[in-house]
């Protein structure tokens, strides 16, 4: 799926993958462009948010009863089906687990219009069941350096203008971009609490229906899909991220907040 692409400009020549990210939200959410398969229980945290059986957003699950997704995916949330250790989303493996979403948290700093601080935390009517196919990822809380491989999966469309959605979850390497570089790319629209991820030559990103879902550097969730061009993953226009680092506090104090109120 996607378009193969060769090394260039120092990215190796097996990154196939593409990721594009959601311009406006739209019902199907984002997928990644130019990727593979994923490994069958390689993605743990990976989190699918299906409505009407199709998949909407993506998510990464955090603790037991949470999961880290984006704010712009919170258009009627509460209708929403939270699947943990989905692999194909058309067929059945025996490793799903399927919740609903109790409470939805976004951001007191959330704006639409630039997409900032795009984060919302999922509390999940019931723990999940940890195992080899469902378990939590860890926060980052440093920031990443430019030039850091990370990895991006989702079932956000594999083909951009155009969509086709997979059944089986997509995997791809990118890298993360200065913030520097980003704002050119983007016309001085980043805020400290986006980073950009992609490859140089284009052909590799999240796209419409990826939204919400993770980007992971050195085994920790670093961004969350957030935004990019309604064309994804065109050479010099890499994926923006809401940037986890800047919002793990936020992340940590909501939880506290609210396991304190339960107890």
């Amino acid at each position: 799926s996607g378009t193969q692409v060769t090394g260039t400009g120092g990215f190796p020549s097996d990154i196939n993958a593409s990721l594009s990210l959601l311009e406006i939200p739209h019902t199907e959410g984002i997928r990644v462009i130019g990727g593979r398969n994923c490994l069958f229980g390689s993605r743990p945290y990976q989190v699918a948010l299906l409505r009407n059986g199709r998949i909407y957003c993506g998510g990464s699950l955090i603790a037991p009863k949470w999961v880290l997704t984006a704010a712009h995916c919170s258009k009627r949330i509460s209708n929403v089906q939270v699947h943990l250790g989905d692999y194909n989303l058309r067929a059945k493996e025996g490793t799903e687990q399927i919740r609903r979403i109790r409470n939805f948290f976004v951001h007191p700093g959330y704006n639409l219009c630039p997409r900032d601080n795009d984060f919302m935390l999922l509390e999940l009517d019931e723990p999940a069941q940890l195992n080899n196919y469902v378990n939590t990822i860890n926060l980052a809380t440093r920031c990443p350096s430019p030039g850091t491989r990370c990895s991006v999966s989702g079932w956000g469309t594999t083909k951009t203008p155009q969509r086709r959605f997979p059944a089986i979850m997509q995997c791809a390497d990118v890298y993360s971009v200065s913030q520097d570089s980003c704002q050119e790319s983007y016309w001085g629209k980043i805020t400290e609490n986006m980073l950009c991820a992609g490859v140089e030559q284009g052909g590799i990103g999240t796209c419409q229906g990826d939204s919400g879902g993770p980007l992971v550097c050195n085994g920790q969730l670093q961004g969350v899909v957030s935004w990019g061009k309604s064309v994804c993953a065109l050479p010099g226009q890499p994926g923006v991220y809401a940037n986890v680092c800047k919002a793990a506090q936020w992340v940590r104090s909501t939880i506290r907040r609210r396991l304190a109120r339960s107890d």
